[in-house]
């Protein structure tokens, strides 16, 4: 059974996990290089997942991604929104592609939406208490766990413990809360393996 299981890992020919495929360059402090970045990290680890674009949102903390609205009903565009504080102070390029990794995971799940089953998810999601929900967090947990299939825990710990660097106390309780830390995040990579396979 472990046999077949290490033969479904979807490695490349060299052996690595796709986040290790990741072509990084530091910093990235444009949003040209941030959109870079994400079609790179799409072709790597989620490939064919859609048109993509990044905006800036002032206060987002720190990233979010979501279907245009305007492309409902049509080639749908997926944005990844960020933080402009992302680019004044960037974190390590593989950092970054790691939370994109994970903003990436939500695409994913879009795609597979209808337009209206798209709009019942986000009115799900817009209800809840970040401070409080349950589902809210395992959602979001299960969408680390899609990096962390791909191989991109380290990078991912290391976002997370940037993120609570600049987070007020608020913000990084609530981040702590609904995302794995890096403590969790070394103890699922411990549990399942540095590159387990897609979820």
């Amino acid at each position: 059974m472990l046999l077949l299981l290490a033969c479904a890992i979807p490695v490349d020919s060299a052996g690595t996990c796709p986040c290790a495929d990741i072509p990084v360059a530091n910093p990235v402090t444009t949003e040209a290089a941030m959109l870079a970045l994400l079609e790179a990290t799409r072709d790597a680890t989620f490939p064919g997942s859609g048109q993509l674009a990044v905006q800036p949102e002032t206060d987002l903390a720190y990233f979010r991604a979501s279907l245009d609205a305007q492309s409902l009903g049509q080639d749908r565009i997926y944005v990844v929104s960020y933080d402009p504080v992302v680019l004044a102070d960037p974190p390590d390029a593989s950092a970054l592609a790691a939370i994109l990794v994970h903003e990436l995971g939500h695409v994913e799940d879009y795609a597979s939406m209808s337009d209206a089953e798209y709009v019942e998810f986000g009115l799900w999601y817009g209800a809840q208490d970040p401070a409080t929900s349950d589902e809210l967090r395992d959602y979001e947990c299960a969408t680390d766990e899609k990096a962390l299939a791909r191989g991109c825990a380290d990078g991912l710990a290391a976002m997370r413990q940037w993120i609570y660097d600049h987070a007020s106390a608020e913000v990084r309780a609530e981040k702590e809360r609904n995302y794995y830390t890096p403590t969790e995040i070394g103890a699922w990579s411990g549990a399942n393996g540095e590159c387990p396979g897609y979820l």
